[in-house]
């Protein structure tokens, strides 16, 4: 792991490198619009930020606050920085940032064995685990994709998320999108 210093930094500055890396990392399906996220993030809620080390582009992180949790809805390293300790680190800075709130964040479903990428899901919550998180038993479907809910503790959960995309998007966009079911 190589140890540098992590820079939250104006995403507009970092344009063209966000936009690409934004694609490169989320699949269409799991997107929001870009120029949405640019234009929510003006409210005082919601935080979208370059992140840069050594005054290089690395990632990108933009999370939601709410009144018991913060949602880390996207998080993204370079692909050549990963494995390097840049995701611990913007973890890290966000918790550090927030130290009253539990942080909480969604994966696809690990339960879903039969998943193409299914070694990809395990990995991913693996660093999750390693970086404090735990499994919150909750399972959120998106837009008719399944993920789970982590959680930094359980002091905060399923509520907390839905309220905070609840704000974020609105009560008729938050309702076309959301549909709840829990783990058996």
């Amino acid at each position: 792991m190589q140890s540098c210093e992590i820079v939250f930094e104006d995403p507009k500055k970092f344009k063209k490198q966000i936009k690409k890396l934004y694609r490169d990392a989320f699949p269409a399906d799991e997107r929001a619009p870009l120029f949405l996220l640019y234009r929510k993030s003006k409210r005082e809620i919601n935080s979208f930020y370059a992140v840069t080390a050594e005054n290089e582009f690395a990632g990108l992180a933009y999370t939601i606050r709410g009144e018991r949790a913060v949602y880390v809805f996207f998080l993204a390293v370079k692909e050549e920085l990963r494995g390097r300790g840049y995701g611990s680190a913007v973890l890290a800075k966000i918790k550090k940032l927030y130290p009253e709130l539990t942080v909480i964040l969604m994966i696809e479903d690990t339960a879903d064995t039969s998943a193409k990428n299914y070694d990809e899901r395990i990995e991913r919550l693996d660093f999750y685990r390693k970086n404090g998180f735990n499994r919150l038993n909750v399972q959120i479907n998106e837009a008719g994709v399944e993920y789970e809910l982590l959680g930094t503790d359980s002091n905060a959960g399923e509520e907390d998320f839905y309220a905070i995309m609840k704000s974020f998007l609105g009560s008729v966009l938050f309702k076309l999108i959301y549909r709840k079911s829990n783990f058996s």
